[in-house]
């Protein structure tokens, strides 16, 4: 069965996947390779994950979406490290004029200008929920859950006074398995 939904959902995934990967290579001026690196990257992950997609929670097309954006966000992270040097620093309000396939790039820069008005805790406790569960985040931080439960009441309270409703990034996390 999971096998058929990731071969009915495949050109859908795909162009998500090149689309995401042609953005990262035209912000980092990356030769063509490296976009279609990327590209297949993301297609190896969401091929390694899709047995974990549950109709029940969401769409295809959502689960494609969160896998290939988690995956380049990890391939970029990587490429940007010291040891790696190969990415310039490149500021967050660059994705601005980034080809996406849909707002969320401008969500994205208002969470990012949320999070830079945080505290360091809160911003830490946020950038490891995007990649980890809130009990993995407490593991990771070497903190108690509920002081990871509570750092996510002050975030959504930072959002909503944002003007970011916290009751869709409560569907957005949750929807993402996060939180």
């Amino acid at each position: 069965m999971f096998e058929s939904v990731f071969a009915h959902g495949f050109p859908t995934s795909s162009r998500l996947a090149s689309v995401r990967a042609a953005a990262i290579a035209n912000l980092y001026k990356l030769p063509a390779e490296y976009r279609r690196d990327l590209e297949q990257e993301a297609l190896l992950e969401l091929w390694r994950k899709h047995t974990l997609y549950d109709a029940e929670r969401g769409s295809w097309r959502t689960f494609s979406e969160r896998v290939v954006a988690n995956r380049l966000s990890s391939l970029v992270r990587h490429m940007r490290s010291e040891r790696s040097g190969q990415f310039r620093e490149a500021a967050l309000e660059n994705l601005r004029n980034v080809a996406a396939p849909d707002r969320r790039i401008d969500i994205r820069l208002r969470v990012s200008q949320v999070l830079a008005r945080v505290s360091p805790f809160d911003r830490t406790v946020a950038l490891h929920l995007t990649d980890h569960s809130a009990i993995e985040t407490s593991q990771e931080l070497g903190i108690s859950r509920a002081t990871v439960y509570r750092a996510m009441v002050r975030l959504r309270i930072a959002l909503a006074e944002a003007g970011l409703s916290p009751r869709k990034c409560s569907r957005r996390m949750s929807a993402t398995g996060k939180g």
